[in-house]
């Protein structure tokens, strides 16, 4: 196929290559846009025209190549290459839009400093599709050693706290939160939970609990109590179930502390249904 794709690149015979790209593999679209950025990089604008047409395309191979050539747009013009990964995002094929997040990720990753600020931006732009690619470009460029990279993403996901829809809801809390920040950035994830946890939102402290819920919360169970002994107050079913959860997880891996507290808060009238829920598991 490979030999296909140069020679229909070479005669810019685009609507058969989309053709031949049609349910193409991951490594060969990649190969296809490796291809096309040589051909069209020397003039930028065409470049960039191009990508923008494909990406509205109608043709699926059409939008995941345009996906594939946006970190060699992005060395040009780096927000405008941004704005036609914005638009990628939004697809109505949920293949290309996991392949915008992954794009949207490895920018992240790559050039921190000067992507962030575009995240930030996105936020404001009531799109669930864009809080997605915020949240997967976060874990992906989370990383231990850059320590300095904490705070940043701790903000930028903040304000995402308090988003309702379940996709979003599955991502955050026991995801980019409890599995990755947590992981990497112990001390400042935790810090930032136990201030979310002072949040009345429903939405919020649920996703304070899930964190929790992770395998990175294992080894800081005590501290984890601490925050979660709180939430099992409340009196959201919403909220209280999530504590619940979190604590069976917890417990499975740390009965020596889990249980005994288990114990006190089945003779507490207000801990009660959270420990006959928590217990149901272990």
């Amino acid at each position: 196929m490979r030999d296909q794709i140069d020679t229909l690149v070479k005669k810019r015979e685009l609507d058969s290559l989309f053709s031949l790209l049609d349910g193409a593999d991951i490594q060969t679209l990649r190969y296809c846009a490796r291809r096309l950025a040589a051909e069209l990089q020397e003039d930028n604008e065409d470049l960039f025209e191009h990508i923008g047409l494909w990406s509205i395309s109608g043709s699926n191979a059409a939008q995941h190549v345009a996906c594939q050539l946006i970190p060699y747009a992005h060395t040009a013009k780096r927000k405008r290459a941004l704005d036609l990964l914005s638009r990628l995002i939004e697809s109505e094929d949920w293949t290309v839009r996991d392949a915008a997040c992954e794009i949207t990720g490895r920018l992240l990753r790559d050039d921190f400093s000067r992507t962030i600020g575009v995240l930030e931006m996105w936020r404001s732009r009531d799109s669930v599709n864009l809080y997605r690619a915020i949240i997967i470009a976060a874990i992906r460029a989370s990383d231990p050693a850059h320590l300095e990279r904490a705070e940043p993403l701790l903000r930028l996901l903040e304000p995402l706290l308090s988003e309702p829809e379940p996709l979003i809801r599955r991502n955050l809390g026991p995801s980019a939160i409890g599995t990755t920040l947590l992981a990497h950035y112990p001390s400042q994830t935790f810090e930032y939970l136990a201030k979310w946890s002072t949040s009345n939102d429903p939405q919020t402290l649920w996703n304070v609990a899930m964190a929790f819920s992770a395998q990175p919360a294992v080894p800081i169970a005590k501290k984890a109590l601490i925050v979660l002994r709180k939430l099992s107050l409340d009196e959201r079913r919403f909220v209280w179930r999530a504590v619940a959860a979190a604590i069976w997880k917890l417990g499975r891996k740390r009965p020596d502390i889990i249980r005994p507290e288990l114990a006190r808060w089945l003779e507490d009238e207000r801990r009660v249904d959270v420990a006959r829920e928590a217990i149901k598991y272990l």
